[in-house]
């Protein structure tokens, strides 16, 4: 493929003249999107009134999709001059040296002159901060509970084979609890539906409170939860885990004097798959119940 032929928005862009691109500018500013103008030695020569509000009067700091700085010769400037191929909708953050970050759609696109050397190159920037907020809120929506706040079983599951993978590859420990609310469906009865909307929202901030950073929650059922806590034998998380018991215990929910507790079951994996360690897990919840309630009961055979 040679070089006309990646050419694109503006018509016979790899040949325009300067009076083109001007009137290519205009039109791109009526479109809410910038274009800085380089000359083959990588000077500025034309800025439209929307590159000009994005760039602002400050040396640009330029990110990655990551938000890391990145050098000048990763930018798609410098590519498009060593290499006269152009660099299409890459993401990158603009910084103006405060701690707001805009986030762009850029292109990079040769213009060549009649030997076929680079004699321009046109940087379109498109501002997409909004798609982005937009996408995050609705990825947020995809994986969370909107009750609790937590993950919701599908990504808690998935989250959870995920650490299984990490434990085969690396051998780290990680322990898996599950915790449900006990008499929960009397509560309702006698309470009221909000007010067991309330204890499920209250108890899902106590958790997103009470856990370590890299710890995983999830709401797997009506009153049911999973707790993956990575890099941590069963013995140093019950300690973890005894808090949050005796927290949960002492908490006043919506109703003033509204108190209940958890019950759990606690295990560490071994090697084995998801539905088997998830099935451990539940079995010593069902003897925790039946131990009378607001306690947790471990997997002995670990310990």
């Amino acid at each position: 493929m040679n070089a006309v032929e990646y050419c694109s928005p503006l018509p016979n862009a790899c040949y325009a003249e300067d009076e083109e691109i001007r009137r290519y500018a205009g039109l791109l500013d009526s479109l809410s999107v910038g274009l800085v103008v380089f000359a083959d030695d990588a000077s500025p020569c034309l800025n439209n009134k929307i590159a000009s509000q994005l760039l602002g009067n400050t040396p640009p700091i330029w990110k990655n999709e990551n938000g890391q700085t990145i050098s000048s010769d990763e930018l798609p400037l410098e590519s498009v001059l060593r290499t006269a191929r152009p660099v299409l909708e890459r993401i990158m953050g603009l910084s103006n040296g405060d701690a707001h970050t805009t986030w762009l759609s850029v292109n990079a696109l040769p213009v060549f002159s009649e030997n076929g050397s680079v004699r321009r190159v046109l940087l379109t920037l498109k501002d997409i901060n909004a798609e982005r907020i937009l996408h995050s809120a609705v990825k947020q929506l995809s994986i969370r509970d909107p009750l609790t706040g937590l993950f919701n079983q599908r990504y808690v599951m998935h989250l959870l084979e995920n650490e299984i993978h990490r434990a085969r590859r690396y051998g780290t420990p990680f322990t898996l609890a599950q915790v449900d609310i006990d008499r929960y469906f009397p509560l309702c009865a006698e309470q009221g539906q909000a007010s067991g909307d309330s204890v499920l929202a209250g108890i899902g901030n106590l958790l997103g409170k009470s856990l370590r950073e890299i710890d995983i929650a999830g709401r797997i059922g009506e009153d049911e939860f999973l707790l993956v806590l990575p890099n941590v034998s069963l013995k140093d998380a019950m300690i973890g885990l005894e808090r949050l018991r005796v927290l949960i215990e002492a908490h006043e929910f919506a109703n003033a004097g509204l108190k209940v507790t958890i019950s759990g079951g606690i295990t560490e994996y071994t090697g084995e798959n998801s539905a088997a360690l998830i099935e451990r897990s539940k079995s010593l919840l069902i003897n925790a119940r039946e131990a009378g309630r607001n306690r947790f009961c471990l997997d002995t055979d670990i310990l």
